[in-house]
């Protein structure tokens, strides 16, 4: 006998299973992921060779910009205004941003909001009666910021408050209607401050009480106050904010900017009034439709016009009695 074949055996290599791909390198415009496999038994003695333990694959090679996605439009809204022609609204939320120099239309664009007239009867002929005032029957909680400015002279400051002690009393004459009001005084940045709040019960002796400041106009101040006040209101009541004012605010950027961080709490209702009061800049201020949100008062005089009054009321309040 003798020894033949004496060699070792060749062994072949033996791979595990492929691990999961990586996360792709880039998230647009082309990048790299990649996925390994370990050596399970190694070639030996000749046996067959090991393949690729590693593999890299192309990915994410769509553009780096890209268009937002809109999701579907939403329910419409209630009506703003209870008459005079208001709006009804309907939105489109972003279901996926812009990526990269993609473009997103403003929420204010038509493809992403629009409006729907409603409640077109005058706000004058649903007073039928002469001299009847409108009431107002919604949940609402209400701030009213009396501008107490030197500009108004002492009869422009008398017709301001006529105005302020009219609105009272027409929000607060329905028995059946849930209205909280808060009164807010605004001159100067020292001057402005709160007659009364949600909770005391306002009425229209509160206003006959207020004292002429004949300061300054912080119009920014007053909006950043009702604001605040507002945070005490209740949930599911309509939130407005009317503004009385004849001058223009001693800061206009911190009044737009003011104005506009007011609006995503509340509706905004300004009533500039006198032949000098800043309409230009009430404009800029105001939510669109435009004419949802301005009660123009062109003279002092016009102040205790029922008319207009109840334009005011049917502007502020959605649902009329």
């Amino acid at each position: 006998q003798e020894e033949c074949n004496v060699q070792p055996c060749p062994v072949d290599c033996v791979l595990g299973m492929w691990s999961g791909w990586s996360s792709c390198s880039a998230k647009c415009g082309g990048g790299v992921r990649s996925r390994s496999r370990h050596i399970k038994v190694p070639t030996r003695h000749g046996g067959e060779p090991c393949g690729r333990t590693e593999e890299t694959e192309s990915c994410n090679l769509q553009s780096c910009n890209r268009n937002c996605v809109l999701g579907r439009w939403g329910h419409w809204s209630t009506c703003n205004k209870g008459c005079g022609g208001g709006h009804r609204m309907r939105e489109r939320l972003v279901k996926k941003p812009a990526i990269g120099m993609g473009r997103c239309p403003a929420p204010t664009h038509r493809s992403r909001r629009r409006f729907r007239r409603c409640n077109m009867i005058p706000c004058w002929r649903l007073a039928t009666q002469q001299g009847r005032m409108l009431e107002c029957k919604s949940k609402v909680d209400l701030v009213m910021a009396v501008d107490s400015s030197g500009s108004l002279g002492q009869y422009g400051w008398a017709q301001s408050k006529k105005l302020a002690e009219a609105l009272v009393k027409a929000f607060s004459q329905v028995k059946e209607a849930d209205i909280k009001i808060a009164l807010l005084e605004f001159s100067s940045r020292r001057k402005t401050k709160w007659i009364t709040h949600f909770a005391d019960g306002t009425t229209d002796k509160d206003v006959k009480g207020m004292k002429w400041f004949r300061s300054g106009t912080a119009t920014d101040q007053a909006l950043g106050m009702a604001q605040g006040e507002l945070v005490n209101g209740r949930p599911d009541a309509t939130a407005v904010v009317l503004v009385i004012t004849d001058g223009k605010p001693s800061s206009t950027a911190r009044t737009l900017a003011a104005s506009k961080k007011l609006q995503k709490q509340a509706k905004v209702v300004w009533l500039p009034i006198g032949r000098r009061a800043p309409v230009k800049l009430v404009d800029m201020m105001a939510a669109t439709p435009k004419r949802d949100h301005i009660v123009r008062f062109r003279d002092f005089k016009l102040m205790t016009n029922k008319r207009l009054i109840n334009r005011v009321i049917g502007t502020s309040c959605p649902n009329l009695k």
